[in-house]
């Protein structure tokens, strides 16, 4: 089985492309520059798929799957032409390779729960499930769902079938964002504080995880046509102990009332630029849950990486580093 990859030196990406080798899946990856991708076993092909010179078509012939995992994650300008024209692109050529091979593809596409919204809601619990209405909030979010829409629509229509795994916040060891590791250096220090109560709702998951649910869906004839959240939901309380735990502090911090202090940052933020934003605070009084339950059902699929566990180890390997 021959494997079409975008995305292969990104953070999921390039530990996919890894894991696809040790299966000995053929894999043709597309990448920027040859050089980002030293590994001998692989078809590469040097593109950009925003460029309207590089040869679609021919990138994807004979190709069985595509497994898109391209995103623009920091410049918003970008992110329509990659996520949604470049989308379109692959689309059209995954048609015109399928009249000249005759080989139906499977689309995976790495999406996100961000296409259902913002987690926060009025610090009610909330569960979202693959059926609950789309509502994304931002520039990332948004053209991401209208790729998502795009795929289920062809695919109605055309010889292909598709497989989109939403996963929430993806975090390991070479993860770009530092959001999490600062939540964990701002618990050791005792700079953390609770907001509104302490039942807040982590939602991560892990990159090893988010990795074999892809493989997963290439696999299972059952992962066909069907949309998948993944999430290793945990209390935010779990995280800090395990981390306050480690590193001998004690666990009682303050909790601040929600409502003035969304109210101050509102003020502050206007004209100074603070840690704690008003997003921040939306994130870290979530009290929404995605559950895996569709995932599980189908593909009889379970995280396996235990988040409060891994902040511990991820901890101490950034910290080992700092020395």
């Amino acid at each position: 089985m021959r494997i079409f990859l975008t995305g292969a030196t990104g953070f999921v990406g390039n530990r996919l492309l890894k894991k696809l080798l040790k299966k000995n899946f053929s894999v043709r990856a597309i990448s920027r520059s040859k050089k980002k991708l030293s590994i001998n076993k692989i078809q590469i092909i040097e593109g950009d798929l925003t460029s309207s010179e590089l040869d679609l078509t021919k990138a994807i012939l004979n190709c069985d799957v595509i497994l898109n995992c391209a995103g623009e994650i920091r410049e918003k300008n970008k992110m329509k032409s990659l996520h949604v024209e470049a989308t379109i692109k692959m689309l059209n050529a995954a048609e015109r390779s399928f009249e000249l091979d005759g080989k139906q593809k499977h689309w995976i596409q790495l999406s996100s729960v961000g296409a259902y919204g913002k987690s926060n809601c009025q610090n009610t619990k909330k569960i979202i499930t693959e059926k609950s209405s789309l509502n994304p909030i931002g520039e990332y979010e948004e053209t991401k769902t209208i790729a998502d829409n795009l795929i289920i629509s062809f695919a109605k229509k055309h010889a292909m079938t598709y497989t989109i795994l939403r996963p929430s916040n993806i975090v390991g060891y070479s993860m770009p964002n530092q959001s999490f590791l600062g939540l964990l250096k701002a618990i050791k220090k005792r700079k953390f504080f609770y907001i509104g109560s302490k039942e807040s709702i982590a939602t991560y998951v892990h990159v090893d995880d988010v990795v074999d649910a892809l493989i997963l869906s290439i696999t299972s004839s059952s992962a066909k046509n069907q949309v998948f959240n993944i999430s290793n939901d945990c209390r935010l309380s779990e995280i800090i102990n395990n981390i306050a735990i480690s590193c001998g502090i004690k666990s009682n911090f303050l909790c601040i009332p929600e409502k003035p202090l969304r109210f101050l940052v509102s003020i502050i933020s206007r004209f100074i630029k603070i840690p704690l934003s008003i997003s921040r605070i939306d994130a870290l009084t979530s009290k929404t849950y995605y559950p895996n339950t569709k995932i599980s059902d189908i593909l009889n699929f379970t995280p396996k990486y235990n988040i409060p566990q891994f902040a511990v180890l991820y901890l101490n390997k950034m910290n080992s580093n700092d020395r």
